[in-house]
């Protein structure tokens, strides 16, 4: 699988680590089944408030901050291999530096985390509903928690 990382001088530099955000994708895929020798490609973008924010009107119909947008996208027919498109993962550095200030960590786990959180919706993890919300922050934690380690 291969993940690219871009938009990362919208972090601070002390957070510009593309390897551990490729392994927080890569972590996260590696918890279904259903990714199991998955070739393909996914993105994380990192993006300043003002572009998320209209992404999330844009896209979403929300007029508020987020942190992180995800966009499965679609089985292309008959395309298979490294090139295919799996999803992109669009994340609020505004809000990483916010929400690890909030939290008392680094904006690196802070990024690391939302990587693996939109990660988790490319693979079908939902957080809208309590029950299916805790199950995916359950995963989320144990994945952190791994990267940490």
């Amino acid at each position: 699988m291969k993940i690219i990382i871009a938009g990362m001088a919208a972090l601070p530099a002390s957070a510009r680590r593309a390897a551990l955000y490729q392994k927080a994708v890569r972590l996260a895929f590696a918890t279904s089944k259903k990714t199991a020798g998955l070739e393909g490609e996914a993105n994380v973008v990192f993006l300043e408030r003002a572009a998320m924010l209209r992404m999330n009107r844009h896209y979403l119909g929300h007029d508020y901050d987020t942190d992180v947008i995800a966009f499965k996208h679609e089985a292309v027919p008959g395309l298979k291999g490294p090139e295919t498109p799996i999803g992109d993962v669009f994340i609020s550095a505004w809000m990483a530096r916010r929400q690890a200030g909030a939290l008392g960590h680094s904006v690196a786990v802070e990024a690391a985390t939302l990587a693996v959180h939109g990660a988790l919706h490319l693979l079908g993890h939902d957080d809208q509903r309590p029950a299916a919300k805790a199950r995916m922050f359950k995963v989320q934690d144990r994945i952190v928690a791994s990267l940490r380690a």
